[in-house]
């Protein structure tokens, strides 16, 4: 899940998110800090690949 912190508003997915921002800016609130995601565990990453390491 991801948290847009100044609205408060969420989304599932980045996918989500991206389309609602916009991608450019998406990735300029990543890098501010106003994007806040929960749940590493469930959908980004979660393959033996990146639990070996």
């Amino acid at each position: 899940m991801i948290i847009h912190l100044p609205t408060g508003k969420t989304f599932i997915t980045q996918k989500d998110a991206k389309l609602y921002f916009g991608n450019h800016y998406y990735r300029r609130l990543v890098k501010k800090g106003d994007i806040y995601f929960t749940n590493y565990n469930s959908k980004v990453a979660n393959d033996q690949v990146h639990q070996n390491n």
